[in-house]
């Protein structure tokens, strides 16, 4: 990742995130829940708002809220493909 995105990321991530800790009403644009709802189907877990592209793999594309599992299940998708597809060295 080039410090270019990465500056921009956390730029453009941050109001999104807060404003969806300050409208309760805020849901997530993968799986359609509140953060509440999230909470009460995953007791036990800690569940945050995060700023999911809405391209995945595009580093420039939208940010919307997205719900921490939602976020983190489409990284790990990403990282297993990744992995399949690197000969079975299990290097990127």
């Amino acid at each position: 990742m080039s410090r270019a995105h990465d500056w921009s990321f956390k730029m453009r991530a941050r109001p999104v995130r807060e404003a969806a800790y300050a409208d309760t009403t805020t849901r997530c644009w993968r799986c359609g829940r509140t953060l509440a709802e999230v909470v009460a189907a995953e007791p036990g877990r800690k569940v945050e708002w995060h700023a999911g592209h809405t391209v995945t793999g595009d580093p420039w594309s939208p940010l919307l809220a997205e719900c921490s599992p939602c976020n983190l299940r489409d990284a790990q998708a990403i990282t297993t493909q990744l992995r399949r597809s690197s000969g079975g060295t299990q290097r990127f």
